[in-house]
């Protein structure tokens, strides 16, 4: 169900997606850009979380600079077992997003785990080796862009994605750059002065806090903190798969050209299954399943790929950011 959202509303909702402000009072940093005071911002965004629009605000992390990877999986799962089968990933924690989709694999999930584990082992755990249903792992070769904006307004907002590909190197991590990441993790107050509760309860100061994250975001370890919404709650119903069959010579000018799309989140190249030919992904938000269609239609004209597939998501079965450190 679409929420209803006055204009205030969706300027903050657009404000708050992007990276949250180290100033001592944020949301009186985005009262300014809103036209509203203070009191009011906070007001607002108890009031969109506890409506569910805001899913949650918290730090994005770069798992390999942590010492984690991460796959997309998709499995091809009988009817009568997809209920049992999206419980069971749901329970593990690397998990974070997990889809029903319109296709023989239709369970789509996204699994992090430590680098030194293999994924394949990890299936054979989490379904305790029991009869296993048919799957594809399909690890990220290069990443064109990930992250979006989503855009709710006539304001001139540009996508937030980024388009730099993920740096994978594991970085050297202190005691208290895991005591903070793991801070960073939870739910970030909605107060007025956030960052002095957080540096207080990590005893240090509000501008020793400011410049540990700093620290992290240079060395890429912090992509941004930053609120995520809903999609389907403001307006962005379709959410579709697009999967390009393309050559190898042709995926590096395609995925950069796809990702320039606003309505692209993420574009990855990702390995092949000899049961899987499409090596360029890109997830397209949109109002309306005909609009994505459309805009996915355009982009294969545009970069000269006439076998795809858009696989829909039907049913959402988990969505939340991946938690590090939590063994």
């Amino acid at each position: 169900m679409i929420a209803s959202l006055t204009e205030t509303d969706k300027i903050l909702l657009e404000e708050i997606q992007k990276d949250f402000p180290l100033v001592s009072r944020p949301f009186d940093y985005f009262g300014s850009i809103c036209g509203i005071p203070e009191d009011e911002v906070i007001s607002k965004t108890v009031t969109l979380v506890s409506k569910g629009i805001i899913r949650e605000i918290s730090a994005i992390f770069n798992s390999g600079r942590l010492g984690y990877k991460s796959t997309l999986i998709a499995l091809e799962t009988p009817d009568d077992s997809i209920e049992t089968v999206a419980r069971t990933i749901n329970s593990h924690a690397g998990v974070s997003h997990n889809y029903l989709r319109n296709y023989k694999y239709n369970i789509w999930f996204t699994l992090t785990i430590k680098e030194d584990k293999d994924f394949g082992e990890e299936l054979k755990k989490l379904f305790h080796g029991e009869n296993m249903v048919r799957y594809l792992i399909l690890p990220a070769v290069k990443t064109y862009k990930i992250g979006v904006n989503f855009k709710l307004t006539g304001r001139n907002n540009k996508n937030a994605g980024e388009t730099a590909p993920v740096i994978k190197k594991r970085m050297k991590l202190s005691e208290s750059d895991r005591k903070l990441i793991n801070k960073l993790q939870e739910d970030l107050s909605i107060i007025a002065r956030p960052w002095e509760k957080m540096a207080s309860e990590l005893k240090i100061s509000e501008q020793d806090l400011f410049d540990h994250i700093e620290y992290l975001k240079e060395r890429e370890a912090i992509k941004r903190i930053s609120a995520v919404l809903r999609h389907r709650k403001v307006g962005y119903s379709a959410n579709g798969m697009a999967c390009f069959n393309i050559l190898e010579a042709d995926i590096e000018s395609a995925g950069k050209t796809v990702a320039r799309y606003p309505e692209v989140s993420h574009c990855y190249q990702r390995k092949t299954h000899p049961d899987w030919e499409y090596s360029l992904f890109a997830m397209v938000h949109t109002r309306k399943e005909e609009e994505c269609r459309l805009i996915i239609d355009g982009m294969s004209k545009k970069i000269g790929c006439s076998d795809y597939l858009i696989l829909f998501s039907l049913r959402e079965f988990k969505k939340e950011r991946v938690k590090y450190f939590m063994e």
